[in-house]
């Protein structure tokens, strides 16, 4: 999104990235949330996975990733952005070939997967960006199958140490930004048992949430 080592680009770039400079942008995403997205996939337990979807999939670096960390499974990426879609095929263009990786032009509130399709769903930099967060978050949450986890990963987040720089960011590129308390706490009203990692002095976080296995009575 907007970190202090990155590239200018169009605000409106990094909501829904267009023609040549949102593919910059994208490709500035790719590099810049790589230490990111490899420290967040660090805390996610080991566990079987077999089919894998990536909300707001941007140039496609977290499915390449993800594809590497869960060699068997099946990944899903989904994006607002025809040049997101694009990139990420050609990102991970032997994933497609190879009928792992499938990509597709969908907004987070129209999600077309039913409940419980994913043993792992995951949303890095873009829920600040989600139009109806609340609903947005439970109809994302509702895809996870029991014993799944839902993943949700900021670099920003609202700290009293980085208050000067963080409100120029969410007037500069109009983030919706939870506290981290209310994150956790909206994902567990889905059911997910939440933990919450953060790197305080680069203002880091990643919500893991796992999907809690019904109780028969």
């Amino acid at each position: 999104m907007a970190g202090d080592e990155r590239k200018e680009h169009d605000p409106s770039q990094f909501r829904k990235p267009d023609g040549s400079e949102g593919r910059s942008a994208l490709e500035d995403m790719n590099e810049h949330h790589r230490p990111l997205t490899e420290w967040a996939l660090s805390h996610i337990p080991s566990f079987e996975c077999d089919k894998i979807l990536d909300i707001g999939c941007g140039g496609g670096m977290l499915i390449s990733l993800l594809s590497e960390r869960f060699p068997n499974a099946e990944i899903y990426g989904v994006d607002i952005s025809e040049e997101s879609v694009e990139l990420t095929k050609r990102t991970n263009a032997s994933l497609v070939r190879e009928g792992r990786c499938h990509v597709s032009l969908d907004p987070v509130s129209d999600l077309p997967f039913g409940e419980g399709t994913f043993d792992l769903v995951t949303a890095f930099e873009t829920y600040f960006f989600w139009p109806d967060l609340n609903n947005d978050i439970r109809k994302a949450a509702a895809t996870v199958a029991e014993n799944g986890y839902f993943v949700i990963v900021s670099e920003t987040y609202p700290h009293p140490l980085f208050k000067e720089r963080n409100d120029k960011i969410i007037e500069d590129y109009g983030l919706n930004l939870l506290k981290n308390h209310q994150m956790k706490e909206l994902m567990e009203s889905c059911g997910l048992a939440v933990d919450v990692f953060e790197i305080e002095e680069k203002n880091w976080v990643a919500f893991i949430g796992k999907r809690v296995i019904s109780s028969s009575t």
